[in-house]
């Protein structure tokens, strides 16, 4: 799975009972998620529905979900800055 740079969607996500939420930048081969800092690091999905795609696989994960996820359109707000919108 790629990145895509014409992509709107992102993954926001935090870890199980946590409440501290972050934008993804890339998932680890061991399924570790890491965050991103600005806009050109986000991970982008171009299909929202790709991205959902994503999203519940991380919050249906057996045994027991590492994380809670949602999809949010990603906005470039200056050079390297960005800002999430959507529900």
């Amino acid at each position: 799975m790629n990145s895509d740079p014409r992509g709107n969607w992102c993954i926001f996500y935090t870890k199980a009972k946590e409440n501290v939420w972050h934008t993804m930048k890339l998932q680890r081969s061991d399924g570790v998620l890491v965050s991103a800092k600005t806009y050109d690091e986000v991970f982008k999905f171009v299909k929202y529905h790709d991205a959902w795609e994503f999203a519940k696989n991380l919050i249906t994960a057996e045994p027991e979900p590492k994380y809670d996820a949602m999809v949010k359109r990603v906005c470039r707000t200056g050079e390297t800055s960005f800002y999430l919108s959507g529900n």
